[in-house]
């Protein structure tokens, strides 16, 4: 087969007609042996240690790879009633007698209930939480009613042509939407009636133009004859445009601001060069080329950066990433059998993970040596951390929600509206005996509007504070205590124009390509990439700071208005490590995207003199403690957080506030009102750089001052179009990585995607190992043969090919790194590529996949399908 773009690929078929090898584009090839009945027995990639099957009555009896082994048990049906792990611990499996699975009994004895009407619908299930939640579907079996574990309903509508019409959610609010004659929606109307409505290319069936509930409008073209996009103008009538290579991958994009980045790739699609081109204004500024250099399995193994450093990549035989060096700050990972990370070396420090029976991270010591145990209640919920053999928080949930939580000697106590927001926080004091002492210390309760948008927030500490959005859900304005008042105007693009407290300040900014040009006294320019070069204010714009960035637009320095000057450092992820500032360096120490360390040194003074831990809620961004001090002699602050996770106060292990403060709406602090102890962490993902005032987020550096990033979005249109913005409003969301916002509690949807989200492009980079992430490598096929002959043979959604090859499509895109979908739901796991339309449904534990589509555009919701089908597996 050659494709588009002159890339042929190789299949060899046996004499039964079985594919036996295949070679890709660039020579690499893979293998595959089978069994006397025609049962594949062994995969063998390019380099990765190969995958062995065995089988019993023609059903996978044991997997093997490297040195891990799976074992499975088998009822007369094949159905798998007991699944053995790596590690020896036993899954057990009950069916009815359509096959259906009834119960899913864990390795810690904790179970899953499912229960069937006679048609196959789930109608009920029992968590293993102990809570449980109930369906009901209509006569066509469309579900119609979902009730949570605390009782709450959401009610499903459904049109004559099968089309989901209205969502009532509890409480009683809805969402309604219309649908033409082909089955895209032309219009949504959101819980405060306002509308916003689509427009189709003729012939296309693709979104022309969008008209948002204020009048702006989005509008999109594209290639007719391969049906990609092509160009988009935005609310200012802007223009980004894209071209694409022969194989639908993208050749070059130019943002709104002028900005050009071309792509270049190998014959396997994957990313080989990358040049990014100065904006049209800039004269001679050479363009910034990265390149990339892969082995045969498209594994990244160096990447050249422009300015000529390089970045090398290691991987042992099963595929790991082991090692990465960028000559200044060596990283390295160690796995366990199921490929959990369970090392990690950074620089000088060293972190340590371990797993319980069910996969739950349960062990971390940090880079000091202090060693932390999580506890977890039956389903998965946190029960406890324990610090060095003793108790640092306990937590209670009931529903699926935390309701509990005891940090010191203070408990908080969090309750939730029908839709499960945040509705009131109390912290109580505790007595010697651990028994609640008197009235609360102090409660935050909040109200929300129809949109799920905070109306109203009531501190017992801070007062009061009231908030309005116009028909975008954008913040306009604030109203506190004592006259803080709070007002926000915003362009049709996103962008914010201007901001006032307390009738300081107003002043309208001038905007091109999203580019923030002046805002009051202030002017900013930027290079030729879009970065923030200066900031000019005060009289005759006398007052300048400058700003300097590496060949990555990574922020490396400062010069400040005095003349005083601040140098950053990042290692091969990104992740700042350093800044160096006076004579004094501080250093940031990692878990994944988290800061979970820091230390400063100054030269000339022996030791530390200050070193800081962070203990986050599992798998989040939210900071539950700070341990101040290196080894056990530290000591311990809890932070007690609002409904965004945003640090309101810190209390010592006494239940003292030793720290508070009081916030605008984008993140900068008006005032301390308590102060004793320092605490950089602000929204979540952020740290307070006292000598600039910027938040470093990650990714990127945050302006509370103007709520905006001082660069654009490296990921470019898949974090939206306006790529200065930080969040649609701060009341609720929260962008902890500085790449892409996301609201703080879902929202329904019609899974109507938006169009530049679509484009297809495989640029993806490495990311650091994360402990606790989900294993998309080593899955066999399962109950896969079935799906092939439906999605395949009948409806032809991956064109004529094989069983093995649609066992290898599925292979590759569960490992496949990218801007992706993923949902785990028990040991089910769902990977949605919005993309391509590709549907993954996995089983974690039995490293099955389950089943692997294409939806073909008639779900309402193909994530939320997807789902509901895992739901029944």
């Amino acid at each position: 087969q050659t494709d588009p773009d002159g890339a042929t690929h190789q299949k060899i078929y046996d004499e039964q007609g079985r594919l036996i090898a295949e070679k890709d584009p660039l020579g690499a090839v893979t293998e595959y042996q089978y069994n006397e009945s025609g049962l594949l027995t062994a995969l063998i990639p390019p380099q990765d240690e190969p995958t062995y099957y065995s089988y019993l009555d023609g059903h996978v009896r044991k997997i093997r790879r490297g040195m891990a082994q799976w074992y499975y048990e088998r009822n007369a049906q094949g159905d798998i009633t007991r699944q053995t792990d790596p590690d020896g611990h036993i899954t057990r499996y009950t069916y009815n007698p359509q096959g259906k699975i009834t119960l899913i009994q864990h390795p810690d004895d904790s179970y899953h209930k499912l229960t069937w009407n006679s048609l196959g619908q789930l109608t009920g299930e029992r968590l293993p939480d102990g809570n449980q939640r109930q369906y009901a579907y209509d006569v066509q079996g469309r579900k119609t009613t979902q009730q949570e574990p605390d009782g709450a309903l959401t009610h499903y509508k459904w049109d004559a042509a099968g089309r989901l019409s209205q969502i009532t959610l509890p409480g009683g609010k809805t969402r309604a939407w219309s649908y033409n004659a082909y089955g895209k929606v032309t219009a949504e109307r959101d819980e405060r009636g306002h509308i916003t409505r689509y427009e189709y290319a003729d012939h296309l069936h693709l979104v022309s133009r969008r008209i948002n509930p204020d009048g702006s409008q989005l509008n999109y073209r594209y290639d007719n004859a391969r049906l990609l996009l092509t160009g988009i103008e935005n609310e200012h009538n802007e223009h980004y445009q894209l071209d694409y290579h022969p194989n639908g991958l993208l050749r070059q994009e130019i943002g709104f601001d002028g900005s050009k980045t071309a792509y270049a790739y190998d014959l396997n699609g994957h990313l080989l060069e990358k040049t990014e081109y100065p904006d049209t204004l800039s004269g001679d500024t050479p363009p910034l080329k990265t390149a990339y250099q892969r082995d045969s399995a498209g594994r990244l193994l160096v990447k050249t950066l422009p300015d000529g450093s390089e970045i090398t990549y290691t991987y042992d035989s099963l595929g790991r990433l082991t090692e990465v060096d960028d000559g200044k700050w060596p990283l390295a990972y160690e796995y366990d059998l199921q490929d959990r990370l369970i090392t990690e070396h950074q620089g000088w420090a060293t972190l340590r993970y371990r797993y319980d029976a069910l996969g739950q991270l349960s062990h971390c010591t940090l880079p000091d040596g202090n060693g932390l145990d999580y506890l977890y209640h039956p389903g998965g919920a946190l029960k406890a951390i324990n610090l060095n053999g003793q108790r640092l928080t306990g937590h209670r949930f009931e529903h699926g929600r935390e309701i509990m939580r005891q940090q010191g000697s203070v408990l908080s106590e969090y309750h939730y509206d029908e839709q499960q927001r945040l509705k009131e926080h109390r912290v109580h004091p505790l007595d010697r005996n651990g028994e609640v002492s008197g009235h609360y210390h102090y409660r935050r309760s909040y109200q929300y509007d129809a949109n799920s948008n905070l109306r109203l927030l009531t501190d017992s500490r801070k007062g009061q504070k009231s908030y309005a959005y116009d028909p975008l859900d954008r913040l306009t304005e604030v109203l506190g205590n004592a006259n803080n008042v709070e007002h926000f105007a915003h362009d049709p693009a996103g962008n914010l124009l201007a901001q006032s407290y307390n009738g300081q300040g107003r002043s309208y900014g001038k905007i091109k390509g999203n580019r923030l040009l002046m805002q009051g006294d202030c002017h900013f320019d930027y290079d030729a990439y879009g970065n923030l070069l200066r900031e000019r204010r005060g009289a005759g714009q006398r007052l300048v700071r400058h700003y300097r960035y590496d060949s990555q637009h990574r922020l490396i320095g400062i010069t400040l208005p005095d003349g005083s000057d601040v140098a950053y450092r990042y290692d091969a992820f990104g992740r700042r490590i350093a800044k160096d500032m006076d004579g004094k360096t501080t250093q940031f120490l990692w878990q994944g995207d988290r800061l979970i360390a820091e230390n400063i040194y100054q030269k000339g003074v022996k030791g530390w003199p200050l070193y800081r831990s962070y203990v986050y809620e599992p798998g989040t961004f939210k900071p539950m403690a700070l341990l101040k001090g290196h080894g056990t002699t530290n000591e311990v602050y809890y932070y007690q957080l609002d409904h965004l996770g945003t640090p309101q106060e810190l209390t010592d292990s006494g239940g003292k506030i030793v720290w508070s403060a009081y916030y605008r709406a984008y993140g900068n602090i008006v005032k301390f009102d308590i102060n004793e102890i320092s605490n950089p962490l602000r929204f979540q993902g952020q740290y307070y750089d006292e000598e600039s005032g910027l938040h470093y987020n990650r990714h990127r550096y945050y302006n509370p001052n103007t709520g905006r990033y001082l660069t654009p979005d490296p990921i470019k249109l898949a974090g939206g179009l306006n790529s200065y913005q930080y969040v649609p409003n701060p009341t609720g969301w929260v962008d902890p990585l500085g790449l892409s916002s996301c609201p703080n509690a879902g929202k329904p949807s019609s899974g109507l995607e938006n169009p530049e989200q679509n484009v297809h492009n495989n640029k993806s980079e490495i990311s650091a190992p994360t402990a606790g992430s989900i294993n998309w490598k080593g899955f066999s096929q399962g109950k896969l043969q079935p799906h092939y002959k439906k999605h395949v043979l009948d409806q032809h959604e991956f064109g004529k090919i094989t069983q093995a090859e649609y066992l290898k499509q599925a292979k590759d895109f569960a490992k496949q790194e990218g801007k992706f979908n993923e949902v785990a739901i028990g040991n089910i796991i769902i990977k949605h590529d919005v993309l391509t339309g590709r549907v993954f449904v996995g089983h974690l534990k039995l490293r099955e996949i389950r089943t692997f589509y294409k939806d073909d555009g008639r779900d309402s919701d193909a994530l939320k399908s997807a789902i509901d089908f895992a739901k029944g597996l």
